[in-house]
């Protein structure tokens, strides 16, 4: 990938690079049940290790994958964080991932839409990018719905590396 010159924009949302400031966001989102059951369950039970994961994984993986990751996502009124949004480069995939997980506090607001929509678009404009892929738990209904009314199309189920058992996989033209 090119190493991009800004980061998505979107008319109500923020996107930054997650700081290690961001840590008690980061345990109240991976801490929540859905995203367990439908994400991961990354042990982030309390600050300490919210802030490890951020020092030891995210950050390190925008370095390596040039800029790109997933992005903190915040209201432009507030700056308050409401989720995580953009690129995953994962082993398995031939092609970068569109990911995002909102907190709880603030689904139903067509955030992770409006969201995706702008990764997308930068994908297209900055990176140059012609495809992206996404993945989604086979349970998770919402947001297989999401990835197909932004143009995804299924594309049958993979078994990745550091995933358990198996994903849906949709394939986008950009």
């Amino acid at each position: 990938m090119l190493k991009p010159d800004g980061m998505p924009q979107s008319p109500r949302l923020r996107f930054r690079l997650p700081e290690l400031s961001d840590a008690a966001f980061y345990q109240s989102l991976m801490s929540d049940p859905d995203y367990i059951r439908f994400i991961a369950d990354r042990g982030i039970t309390n600050l300490d290790a919210a802030h490890a994961y951020i020092d030891e994984k995210v950050l390190p993986g925008f370095e390596e994958n040039e800029g790109v990751g997933l992005w903190i996502v915040a209201e432009k009124d507030s700056d308050e964080p409401v989720g995580l949004c953009g690129l995953v480069v994962r082993d398995g995939l031939e092609m970068p991932d569109l990911g995002y997980a909102f907190h709880k506090n603030y689904r139903g607001n067509g955030y992770a839409q409006e969201a995706a929509k702008a990764v997308i678009s930068f994908a297209r404009s900055e990176l140059g990018l012609t495809q992206l892929c996404a993945i989604a738990h086979p349970e998770n209904v919402r947001s297989s719905a999401l990835l197909m009314k932004i143009g995804f199309q299924p594309n049958g189920q993979k078994s990745l590396p550091k995933i358990e058992g198996i994903a849906d996989y949709f394939v986008a033209e950009l």
